[in-house]
């Protein structure tokens, strides 16, 4: 999986976007950033129309910091040219900005772009854009002069849009409900969150509401792509020295079963299958348990199936048990092995997710 579309996956599950400035509500920016994100922000976007290029730099190195800590994407606003320099995720344009095929090539292949849309037509055409702004759903003094599109925009881009969409404008604790049942289930958040006098539990409380929805209101099932983003959004790669829990018991599962089976064709004890069968089968389970320890994809998926055919095998024998000690025998394996089995899922997941690659 590249850069971008892991960028896209983390975004593809992101609910909550902070908009705010350098100095949100006259206060440092970490001031409020950081609490924000402890509340749930998933996106910060930091837009500083009127600073140069020094305190945008400044700023940015502060948000990448702490959307880094938070596993937050951070997008800068309206400056595909300093996407690079500041480390951000991407960028977001306005319609009277650069277009968005502009900026993709400015900020570069990896970098995410993000458009504002205020009508039907735009919300169509910003299937060209990763994500998209729709509003202002109400009248707000960021976009002064900037009409208010209500709340039929909103439900347009619920039956139309094309890529993940942020309703914004004036949306805080008192709409969110009303724009959630117009058919949003992600928003952009200004001045509720960066005015907020405690901005951690105004952020949790609209994480809240997003999570909830509006009361009495049924909303509508996530789709399986949307599922499948989140839950890959929630995997981190298995780092160079890192080994999981149930990767180390697979390994130490596969190295004891090896040395059994080598132990009893050394012994005689070789059953029907005679010697030759016993050992192939530990040279078997010796490879497994290398190619698990060395963290090769195919070792574990292989060794997940020897469990699974040991699970059904067991349980045909439960079926068929006639003492205590059968049933007690086929417990004894089908629950370690089922819970290896499960466990290695995750960890087959995270294997396939490549180490973060430098922006």
């Amino acid at each position: 999986m590249s850069l971008l579309e892991r960028r896209r996956a983390r975004l593809s599950a992101a609910r909550l976007y902070l908009i705010c400035d350098a100095t949100p509500g006259g206060r440092p920016l970490e001031s409020v950033l950081a609490p924000a994100l402890r509340g749930g922000v998933d996106i910060f976007q930091l837009r500083c129309k009127d600073a140069s290029d020094e305190e945008i730099l400044a700023a940015a190195a502060v948000a990448r910091e702490w959307c880094e800590v938070a596993g937050a994407l951070f997008i800068l606003n309206d400056r595909p040219d300093l996407v690079a320099a500041t480390g951000a995720d991407g960028v977001h344009v306005g319609q009277d900005d650069a277009s968005v095929a502009q900026a993709r090539a400015i900020a570069g292949p990896d970098a995410l772009v993000g458009q504002s849309t205020h009508s039907p037509e735009q919300v169509e055409a910003g299937a060209e854009a990763d994500y998209i702004g729709v509003g202002p759903v109400h009248t707000t003094p960021t976009k002064p002069g900037r009409p208010a599109v209500g709340l039929e925009l909103v439900t347009y881009a619920a039956r139309n849009a094309k890529v993940p969409w942020f309703a914004i404008g004036g949306v805080d604790e008192a709409t969110i409900n009303t724009v959630m049942a117009a058919g949003a289930n992600r928003a952009a958040i200004v001045r509720a969150i960066a005015e907020a006098e405690d901005p951690e539990a105004a952020t949790r409380r609209l994480a809240h509401a997003l999570d909830e929805g509006p009361p009495g209101v049924r909303r509508p099932r996530k789709s399986s792509e949307e599922r499948n983003a989140e839950l890959r959004a929630a995997l981190d790669p298995i780092g160079p020295g890192e080994r999981p829990t149930p990767l180390v018991v697979a390994v130490a599962t596969a190295l004891l079963l090896g040395t059994i089976n080598l132990v009893l064709a050394a012994t005689g004890y070789s059953g029907k299958g005679g010697a030759g069968t016993l050992l192939v089968y530990c040279a078997l389970m010796f490879a497994a348990a290398w190619g698990m320890w060395t963290k090769h994809y195919i070792a574990v998926l292989l060794f997940q199936i020897l469990l699974a055919i040991l699970v059904v095998f067991f349980f045909l024998f439960l079926l068929r048990a006639s003492s205590v000690g059968d049933v007690a025998l086929s417990f004894a394996v089908i629950v370690p092995a089922g819970w290896l089995f499960w466990k290695l899922v995750r960890v087959l997941a995270r294997l396939q997710v490549p180490l973060d690659d430098p922006v």
